[in-house]
């Protein structure tokens, strides 16, 4: 009788602590999940996220320095997609083709925060999105990303002296000289 008692005393715990398991599993799963204006995992703030919230990209909370795009008269090979889920893509294209130091890929790139190194240079459409979603373009929560009224690069290369820029002062994206210093905001994928 005794074993009997103890063997459901033992079946008793075990649910306890699987049920127990199971709601601090569902707690941390929910918990991924992102929206539009909220902090990202590496302390960014989320301006473009997927349809189910677990995936985006995340700005960094601040400009960095400005600096030119880099290769001025250079055409960066593969560097020109404008599309979400290219700027990484190009950031590299442009590291790796482009020897020039202190341009605005290279400091993208080494751009740190919360111990997180997987920054870029975000593309075009990447960075309209910023525009639109956490910038002065935001109907909804405004400019929590604290954009000047100023240019920022984008890593979509228009041509050999051009590369795509924003306008943070409204939406005009234009083609600006390579050569120019202008406003850096870094993004990484989450």
């Amino acid at each position: 009788m005794m074993n009997k008692l103890r063997r459901l005393g033992a079946i008793k715990l075990t649910v306890v602590l699987l049920l127990s398991l199971s709601v601090l599993l569902t707690i941390r799963y929910y918990s991924m999940i992102y929206a539009i204006g909220e902090t990202g995992p590496a302390g960014g703030i989320v301006f473009y996220i997927t349809s189910d919230g677990f995936h985006g990209l995340e700005a960094t909370p601040e400009d960095q320095l400005s600096a030119p795009w880099g290769c001025f008269g250079t055409d960066i090979n593969g560097a020109d997609d404008a599309v979400v889920g290219t700027g990484a893509q190009n950031a590299s294209k442009i590291l790796n083709g482009c020897a020039d130091a202190g341009i605005a890929a290279r400091v993208a790139d080494a751009y740190v925060l919360n111990g997180y190194k997987d920054w870029f240079l975000p593309s075009k459409d990447e960075l309209n999105f910023m525009y639109i979603n956490i910038g002065k373009g935001s109907t909804r929560l405004g400019n929590v990303g604290g954009f000047a009224d100023v240019y920022y690069w984008s890593s979509s290369e228009l041509g050999r002296d051009i590369a795509s820029t924003q306008y943070f002062g409204n939406l005009i994206q234009i083609g600006g000289f390579k050569d120019l210093k202008l406003r850096i905001r870094a993004v990484r994928a989450f």
